[in-house]
């Protein structure tokens, strides 16, 4: 089954995590150092990869079946994501969804990369 890295409202306690039904938790993992962390429109948050000097985001891995993920999760994505394969802190991979490639000069992203994590950043609003 695929891995899918989550890091809003979907991990657990969040408003989402219904989404994610009984799909077992792999590990609360943070990714690898390489990433951007946005907030798009205060709404949801963003990964952009940039290679070195990012952050490392935290998350949680969940295996969730091919049908959860087409039937379920992915539908009630936000426009500005889409689904793309990060690097976990252990090296290894896993599904995410991260920022649109036409994206990352919209005005209304705001880099939360110094957080590094949404639960902090819906904590200070």
């Amino acid at each position: 089954m695929p891995r899918m890295f989550l890091n809003g409202t979907a991990m657990s306690g969040g408003a989402d995590h219904h989404l994610v039904g009984d799909a077992p938790l792999v590990a609360r993992t943070t990714t690898a150092p390489r990433y951007r962390f946005h907030a798009v429109g205060g709404k949801y948050p963003a990964l952009e990869d940039i290679g070195e000097g990012g952050a490392a985001v935290e998350g949680e891995v969940y295996e969730l079946s091919y049908e959860q993920l087409r039937e379920v999760l992915l539908p009630g994505e936000p426009d500005g994501l889409e689904l793309g394969v990060i690097e976990l802190a252990d090296g290894s991979g896993s599904l995410a969804m991260v920022l649109r490639r036409e994206y990352p000069r919209l005005p209304e992203l705001t880099d939360i990369s110094g957080l590094a994590s949404w639960r902090t950043y819906q904590e200070g609003r």
